[in-house]
């Protein structure tokens, strides 16, 4: 009997101390796009670069693939030339795949910016991230997939 009790604590605490490690994993990859989204809001190219993961690629809707760190960049810096230019974003999904070291998350924007009439516009958008666990812990932006949502 003492045994079948043992088997059930250690059982239990295995999997309590599981769920706290996803819970982590979530907390670090919400913290992180925060930062990241911040950074985007004060238009810090600099900043929000360090949250790219080696060999990221972007896919925006309006430009084929950014497949290096130059091109993402500018078209960030290009965004960020746009004195309309804002993000309000929320991340609601966030799943870790069971080797610990990958994760994805989907959301949604609000953006503003100037329109071709020069006039400032908003419109929204609906988004997917894959999250790459690095060397020293921190989660970065491996890949990001977004539409605009129809006007």
């Amino acid at each position: 009997m003492k045994f079948i009790l043992i088997m059930c604590c250690s059982v239990a605490l295995f999997f309590s101390g599981a769920v706290n490690a996803q819970k982590d994993v979530e907390l670090a990859i919400e913290e992180t796009y925060k930062e990241w989204a911040a950074a985007a809001n004060a238009k810090d190219i600099e900043r929000w670069s360090t949250f790219l993961a080696p060999e990221a690629i972007f896919l925006p809707p309006d430009s084929g693939a950014l497949n290096t760190h130059e091109s993402i960049r500018n078209y960030y810096l290009e965004s960020f030339a746009d004195p309309n230019f804002t993000l309000h974003c929320r991340q609601h999904s966030i799943e870790i795949a069971a080797s610990g070291d990958i994760a994805w998350s989907t959301g949604e924007c609000e953006f503003t910016f100037t329109g071709s009439s020069g006039e400032k516009e908003s419109g929204k958008s609906k988004w997917a991230k894959v999250w790459a666990k690095q060397s020293d812990g921190s989660w970065k932006g491996k890949l990001n997939i977004w539409n605009k949502d129809p006007s």
